[in-house]
């Protein structure tokens, strides 16, 4: 077999094998419900290993958390894959942190 034989021949096993795949849908991460309760450093909410956790209304509009600056907020809501949390219950405050702010991942 000559080499452009064979080069047709692996390019027809390879399309016959990735073909399939590339019709197949898009499997994302399903929202999970979380309750996060964290410290809001520079109005970033922080999880303590580090995450840059960012809540979000479900219309997309970001969370202002500078409010709570310095102060520990619990968040319920769906946790998307990126940090993003969408929110079904407004932010509660629950007083000062008494941790350090984690390095941001």
């Amino acid at each position: 077999m000559s080499a452009k034989h064979r080069k047709i021949a692996f390019f027809a096993v390879l399309a016959m094998v990735t073909g399939p795949l590339a019709v197949a849908p898009v499997l994302a991460s399903k929202p999970v419900p979380r309750a996060i309760a964290e410290c809001v450093f520079n109005g970033r909410f922080i999880s303590s290993d580090g995450y840059d956790i960012r809540p979000r209304y479900a219309d997309g509009r970001q969370v202002d958390l500078r409010p709570f600056d310095g102060h520990g907020v619990t968040i319920n809501g769906a946790l998307l894959p990126g940090d993003v949390l969408i929110v079904d219950k407004l932010p509660r405050d629950s007083g000062p942190c008494e941790t350090m702010r984690p390095a941001v991942k």
